[in-house]
């Protein structure tokens, strides 16, 4: 166990705020009949949203932004506001 671990899962410090979203569609059906559900992603920037207080990192007002349930630290598929990234990355 790591030093100041609890034992538990790890918490998520920040959610994924997205200016704009974009819905994918699903995929059809597959030959090994997989099927993908259609889902919402998020297009262009994404701002690191404080998962306790709702605060964005980079300090911009949170209206207009979709905040989705996932980790935006975790989340490596999505394009990063540089300055939520220097402000998570100072507090590290």
């Amino acid at each position: 166990m790591l030093p100041g671990s609890d034992g538990g899962d790890a918490q998520m410090r920040y959610k994924v705020g997205a200016e704009q979203l974009e819905q994918v569609p699903s995929l059809a059906h597959l030959p090994d009949g997989v099927f993908r559900a259609p889902r919402t992603v998020p297009v262009g920037p994404t701002h690191a949203v404080d998962a306790a207080t709702g605060a964005v990192a980079c300090g911009i007002k949170t209206d207009g932004l979709d905040v989705l349930d996932q980790d935006w630290e975790e989340a490596f598929f999505v394009e990063k506001c540089s300055g939520c990234f220097t402000a998570v990355v100072a507090q590290i």
